[in-house]
């Protein structure tokens, strides 16, 4: 190619014009001088027609166009609303807490907290209408009028 000062005298020339050719337009772009314009036509715009959209109903399914046989409609199922004869039973706020034991006990104590206030509770004890059924290292179940419920420790 070009070697020597030769295209260096060639090159560096034309770099700089297509490197001022871009700032000036770059500068062009982001200055506040609008174009002038002499021409300047009013428009006028006609008012759009609506047509009104035609309307249809479908008629009644005589049969089946893909089979051939004749439609039978679906029956519509009834749902009867099941009427709550008792409210629901709302459980006191219960938490399991743990079991503590001796070394060679065999009646284990269990830490149940009912409404925020901590109780002591031995298997078949009752302690706010809420009985201890059974106990387990991980879960108790208790009872509480007629329903039975596990409680998972720290819940």
């Amino acid at each position: 190619m070009l070697k020597g000062k030769k295209g260096l005298y060639i090159l560096l020339p034309i770099v700089a014009f297509i490197w001022g050719a871009i700032i000036y337009q770059v500068v062009g772009a982001f200055s506040d001088e609008d174009p002038i314009t002499n021409n300047t036509r009013e428009i006028n715009v006609a008012p759009v027609e609506i047509k009104k959209r035609d309307s249809f109903a479908l008629g009644q399914i005589k049969r089946d166009p893909f089979l051939g046989t004749l439609y039978t409609p679906k029956k519509k199922v009834k749902v009867s609303k099941l009427k709550n004869k008792r409210p629901s039973l709302v459980w006191p706020s219960v938490t399991y807490k743990g079991k503590v034991s001796g070394a060679g006990n065999t009646n284990t104590v269990y830490l149940i907290a009912i409404n925020g206030v901590d109780h002591l509770m031995k298997s078949r004890q009752t302690v706010s209408e809420i009985t201890l059924i059974r106990g387990m290292s991980s879960s108790v179940k208790l009872k509480y009028k007629g329903k039975v419920k596990d409680f998972k420790i720290g819940n």
